[in-house]
């Protein structure tokens, strides 16, 4: 049985967020001359992006359109 149309946006929606957020999160923390690597801030946004993209994935959804996603303007 197929999901519902708005369900599957939602996830999709909610991981590209999550994947803008780790990827800004580390320019934010490179900018500042720090090595976002080492950064727990940096970790936990990467953990929810890997947690929300496992999710799109497990309904679906390709882990590229989840990066298209999340560079949309």
């Amino acid at each position: 049985m197929p999901l519902p149309a708005w369900l599957t946006s939602r996830v999709l929606a909610d991981a590209a967020i999550a994947t803008a957020t780790a990827r800004q999160t580390a320019t934010n923390i490179d900018e500042q001359g720090r090595d976002h690597h080492n950064d727990p801030t940096w970790r936990q946004a990467l953990a929810e992006a890997h947690r929300t993209t496992d999710k799109a994935e497990e309904i679906g959804i390709d882990p590229q359109t989840i990066l298209d996603a999340s560079k949309a303007p």
